[in-house]
């Protein structure tokens, strides 16, 4: 009798030799074509109808797209590394125009209208800042060297940040979802996978906005527009209500990202 091909307890293939080089090859390209063919279908049905894939998805249609996180990974990797590279471009053209000296005379770390850190020749004022904040600014960037430093790295930690930050503004933008549809009954679970995708389809707006001064004109106008079709394709409520609720989400949001962008600021800065 021969053996089964899987164990039927755990499931496990019983052949434990090696894999064949054809054998191999099999299981990379199958696995690929498979996850970028499910990759396309997804993103594809992510742009070209708002709220479609979370309302597939909340209606069980699952199986022939990505998941919402494993999507929502894939296009922040990837469009975190493209940031990535243009940050460090232009991170290399402000080295490379600048000298220490340039920071040798007068340097200045606004944290507002009123509060800063101000390095003048040797010394060092801070107006409206923690003493904490004032002692670690000295002794970070107390050498114009260590303040070019600064000005080149910056972006490109601040972008490192942000990666995650954005990631942790995801389960509070469901939060602000679950209540404003509070009477829909609906799961906080449901508000996040409308919320990955979300996220997903602005970050791929913004990667586009960086190829051309047109694309950013576009972006202004597709984020807004997007989210209100997604919104009201998902809930399925009236126009001026999705547009009230919609409103005050944003307002509420945007007051968060900015908390997340100071909190970066600061990592990035001191750590």
């Amino acid at each position: 009798m021969p053996r089964a091909k899987y164990c039927p307890d755990c499931g496990q293939e019983t052949d434990t030799s090696p894999p064949t080089f054809g054998e191999f090859i099999h299981h990379f390209f199958g696995n690929y074509i498979a996850v970028k063919g499910s990759l396309v279908q997804t993103l594809w049905r992510l742009i070209s109808r708002p709220g479609a894939l979370t309302r597939d998805y909340l209606d069980g249609r699952k199986r022939a797209y990505m998941l919402p996180l494993r999507l929502y990974l894939t296009v922040s990797v990837v469009c975190f590394l493209i940031f990535g590279i243009l940050v460090n471009l232009g991170a290399a053209r402000v080295e490379t125009a600048t000298k220490s000296e340039d920071f040798k005379d007068v340097a200045v770390i606004n944290f507002g209208d009123s509060s800063y850190v101000k390095f003048e020749k040797n010394e060092a004022t801070c107006k409206n800042v923690p003493d904490w904040l004032c002692e670690r600014a000295k002794k970070k960037f107390a050498t114009p060297e260590a303040r070019k430093a600064l000005v080149t790295s910056l972006p490109d930690r601040m972008l490192r940040y942000w990666a995650y930050a954005m990631f942790a503004l995801v389960p509070l933008f469901a939060a602000l979802l679950k209540f404003v549809y509070v009477r829909r009954k609906m799961t906080y679970g449901s508000h996040v996978v409308f919320a990955l995708h979300l996220h997903t389809f602005w970050l791929l707006v913004v990667l586009l906005a960086t190829a051309h001064d047109w694309f950013s004109l576009f972006a202004t106008f597709a984020i807004p527009i997007y989210t209100l079709l997604a919104m009201r394709r998902v809930y399925r409520g009236g126009w001026i209500k999705t547009i009230a609720k919609a409103a005050f989400v944003a307002c509420v949001y945007v007051v968060l990202a900015g908390l997340a962008v100071a909190v970066v600021a600061l990592v990035a800065l001191f750590v």
